[in-house]
Parts: C-alpha cells; structure tokens; sequence
C-alpha cells in the first residue's frame, strides 16, 4: 500500500489535516481530520510502500501497544484511507 501522492499532511492549529492542495477549488469535503496518532503514522509512511505489518512495527516501537490491538487498530484504519482515497492497495 501506498499514500495518495497528491495529497499532503497539514497541522493548522494543533489540528492534523489531510488536504489536496493541487484542487482548482477549495472544497472542505475533501479535508480529513487525523488525530495525533495516524498523523504520526502519516508522517513515517510518506513516499513509502507499506504494509499493516509495517504500521505494526512502527507504532509498537514509539508507543506500548500489544501487537494484537495494534494489528486490529491498524487493519481498521488503512482500511479507512484506502475507502477515502487516502491511500492505494
């Protein structure tokens, strides 16, 4: 899996948000909110490809998780991205 290269990660008042800043027009129903966590992720993915695993690994080594909940966590949300477009299979 891949981010969508089009978009970018942007912290507008300690607000973590995805946005497309290539779109002709502003359009807010493209705007996603990440929460502090998967904006991190975000972060450590960039111009990657990845797994669920990956996320695993990553998320297990900055933050005290068991690899089970991590797993269910992640699964759920590259599922998200990939549904929003956010992210590519």
């Amino acid at each position: 899996m891949k981010l969508n290269n089009d978009l970018v990660l942007r912290e507008v008042g300690g607000e973590y948000m995805i946005v497309n800043p290539f779109s002709d027009t502003v359009d807010m129903t493209q705007v996603y909110s990440l929460n502090e966590t998967a904006a991190w992720l975000w972060q450590q993915m960039e111009g990657k490809e990845f797994s669920v695993a990956d996320l695993v690994a990553v998320l297990r080594e900055e933050y005290e998780v068991d690899e089970e909940t991590a797993t269910a966590d992640l699964t759920e949300l590259c599922q998200q991205w990939i549904a929003a477009g956010l992210a590519i299979e």
